[in-house]
């Protein structure tokens, strides 16, 4: 079973830092102050509206060697948490995550991010054309030789009038994998089953027009699959499932990174790929 929290559990530095910044109240400015931590820092981006939907952004700044985590962060390590619940005229923010990276913590496998990274978030007012006042509570980790749990509280009011962070944003979207159709993952993706494999194996092949570099898996809550490159190819393999589950349809999220990334849902029949 995996140690979702491996990082996060070291006692003698079981604390947390909290930063805040607040902006300016005028829906001017295109970026809150940064809320300064130990090993990281944060902030509220945005850009001028479009089509009456405000583009933001989650800015985190990263120390050199120090890395954060994708929502989902594989075999150790814990998501950003994001709480806009403080924020008026809002009815919805809603964010994105670029395509993570593989890093190896420690001998063990984690999806983040190193260096810093801006998450898209897409931000829908309750009365359409009238200001929001964004805020947000981040919780998100940090993380070196040693894991730092941060709390930022931010708030940036919208729409921006200031066009200088937009080729971030652009920048940061143009990394969110591009979900595909139900009809484009049959054409471009194909799963058969791994005979003899001492767990449920399946190699998926990736015909699509851009070359793939690593591919990513979500199954449901209380499963954990494992996916490996093999060749042109890559092994997807169920390594733990609860005792019990229906395992002839699992829908597991996979996500596919390289210069075009994409994801799709396959829904997985466990006894097709047993042995």
């Amino acid at each position: 079973m995996p140690m979702w929290l491996t990082r996060m559990q070291v006692p003698f530095l079981a604390i947390m830092v909290t930063a805040g910044a607040l902006a300016s109240a005028e829906a001017q400015e295109a970026a809150s102050a940064w809320a300064k931590a130990p090993k990281s820092a944060a902030r509220l981006i945005a850009a001028p509206a479009a089509d009456g939907v405000y583009p933001a952004g989650i800015e985190i700044k990263l120390a050199p060697q120090t890395i954060t985590y994708w929502r989902s962060p594989g075999e150790s390590g814990v998501p950003p948490v994001f709480d806009f619940s403080h924020s008026s005229n809002l009815r919805g923010a809603e964010v994105s995550f670029p395509a993570p990276k593989r890093i190896d913590e420690g001998g063990s496998d984690v999806f983040g991010y190193e260096g810093g990274i801006v998450l898209p978030v897409r931000v829908t007012p309750h009365e359409p054309g009238k200001p929001v006042d964004l805020v947000l509570d981040l919780d998100y980790a940090a993380c070196e030789k040693i894991c730092l749990p941060v709390h930022a509280s931010l708030q940036l009011a919208l729409p921006a009038k200031d066009i200088s962070e937009a080729p971030a944003l652009a920048a940061a979207q143009s990394m969110v994998p591009r979900r595909l159709s139900a009809q484009e993952a049959a054409s471009d993706v194909a799963v058969t089953p791994v005979a003899g494999a001492q767990k449920p194996t399946w190699r998926l092949a990736w015909h699509g027009a851009a070359p793939a570099q690593d591919l990513f898996a979500e199954p449901p809550e209380l499963f954990f699959v494992e996916t490996k490159r093999e060749g042109d190819d890559f092994l997807v393999t169920m390594a733990e499932h609860p005792k019990g589950a229906a395992l002839f349809d699992v829908p597991v999220r996979f996500t596919l990174t390289g210069l075009q990334p994409v994801e799709f849902t396959l829904h997985l029949d466990a006894g097709a790929a047993t042995p």
